[in-house]
């Protein structure tokens, strides 16, 4: 190899002075390249319990990352060696679960305790037993564990460590990704955005895996605030959003409101920029969930004085609202139907509970219904029994009757409470179109 100057290992190199704010193009200086690609993973920060070891690789990972402006190899190595440590989290957090005693569940025997002390003493005790056919002891559950980073997220996923259907696939690329790493085939190069994002995505695995959701994550978001809302339309098809204090301020719309409806709801605020705006808020429906987040039916419709004194009444507050793995009910009936919260699945009128229903668990109603709808086709390759869907982000709970449906959705939900709510949505539905017909007032 060639022998180089300090001073030349310390100049800038040239192609990582081309990552600027703005993206490719142009040429920073070396000392704003360097604050720029610093500050992508600075926020990057572990929750308080992370194991040590865990937390020891991921800070000289971000060590590490600083010097890719320097060398800009830097940056392939510190997203592969971010893969790595993606099995490193998880062994350390399994140890952590097994508190030193693992149990194993064989065909025909009861229970079997044993003793670790690392995980090595795991990854031997996992290759005896699955040759025995024993599977691991997880909670109530029984799973197939050879102590590999495939079981490992099995694991994981099982003890409910790791949450939402669409994260399920990213983690699913990740470990492929891992592996091609452990066990090269071929030469590749990585740009500091890829690196950058490969850090973010750990760091929100293990915080996750340590219990924290992050807040405006891309994995694993932590629950989103709800506030009130009035939504509002009017015969000729023009719609908004308002927060509730709008109906109270002195310039509050009058005169022209005279023909519009007013719903009040608890929902996602539309915020311009965020990751997670709802770009189905007009799509509300009190007995579908016809929006992307959960927005809640809270009074309506009416006018814009009944509302600003129902409001003024009963003074309803905001919450957070968790929308990953929500548990949705799909009605086929002549045709397919947008999903239902099971809590109004289970209200609804024996008339009303015919054709076939599938429990869908899934992040967006969106992902639900399009399992549902696909599933048809079974060159599609989507799941038709219970399970993970290996095509898409949903997972089957259960089909068949409304009683079968509600029955699956309660075994992952526990008891579920009926609700009866009025019929009360906005008229025009751009990706809703097959609905029943709701109350005339709110159409």
């Amino acid at each position: 190899m060639d022998i180089r100057p300090l001073a030349e290992l310390r100049a800038a190199e040239d192609l990582s002075l081309a990552f600027s704010p703005y993206g490719l193009g142009g040429r920073m200086r070396p000392e704003e390249a360097a604050e720029f690609q610093q500050r992508q993973i600075a926020d990057c920060d572990l929750a308080t319990g992370v194991a040590a070891g865990t937390r020891d690789s991921f800070e000289r990972l971000r060590t590490v990352f600083a010097y890719g402006v320097l060398c800009y190899d830097v940056y392939t190595m510190v997203g592969d060696q971010a893969l790595l440590i993606y099995e490193q989290a998880l062994r350390d957090r399994f140890m952590e679960w097994c508190a030193g005693t693992v149990i194993f569940r064989g065909p025909q025997t009861p229970d079997v305790s044993y003793t670790v002390a690392s995980y090595d003493d795991v990854k031997k005790r996992a290759d005896r037993m699955m040759r025995r056919r024993a599977q691991l002891v997880v909670g109530t559950h029984g799973i197939e564990f050879n102590g590999t980073l495939h079981g490992l997220r099995q694991w994981a996923r099982t003890a409910g460590l790791l949450r939402g259907r669409r994260s399920r696939a990213v983690e699913e690329a990740l470990a492929k990704l891992r592996n091609h790493v452990a066990h090269p085939s071929g030469h590749h190069v990585d740009t500091p955005v890829g690196a950058a994002r490969t850090v973010r995505d750990l760091a929100e695995l293990i915080n996750q895996l340590w219990g924290q959701a992050t807040p405006d994550g891309r994995l694993y978001p932590a629950p989103l605030r709800r506030e009130i809302a009035v939504l509002s339309w009017n015969s000729s098809g023009r719609t908004r959003m308002e927060p509730a204090g709008a109906l109270s301020a002195p310039d509050s719309l009058k005169d022209q409101d005279d023909e519009y409806q007013h719903l009040v709801v608890r929902a996602i605020p539309f915020i311009p920029g965020s990751r997670w705006n709802d770009e189905h808020w007009a799509e509300f429906d009190s007995h579908y969930e016809t929006t992307q987040f959960p927005t809640e039916y809270l009074w309506g419709p009416g006018t814009r004085a009944e509302a600003r004194t129902w409001l003024e009444h009963e003074r309803p507050e905001g919450d957070s609202a968790d929308f990953t793995d929500r548990v949705f009910l799909v009605q086929d009936h002549e045709h397919l139907l947008p999903p239902m919260r099971p809590a109004v699945a289970a209200g609804l009128p024996d008339n009303q509970r015919v054709g076939i229903w599938h429990a869908i668990r899934a992040d967006f109603p969106a992902d639900a219904f399009v399992h549902v709808r696909d599933s048809g086709d079974r060159s599609a390759g989507h799941a038709r029994h219970p399970g993970d869907c290996p095509a898409c982000s949903a997972e089957v709970l259960g089909s068949g009757s409304h009683d079968d449906a509600l029955r699956a959705a309660a075994a992952a939900l526990g008891p579920i409470l009926a609700v009866q709510l009025p019929p009360a949505r906005l008229p025009t539905s751009t990706f809703w179109p097959e609905r029943p017909q709701a109350d005339p007032r709110s159409d």
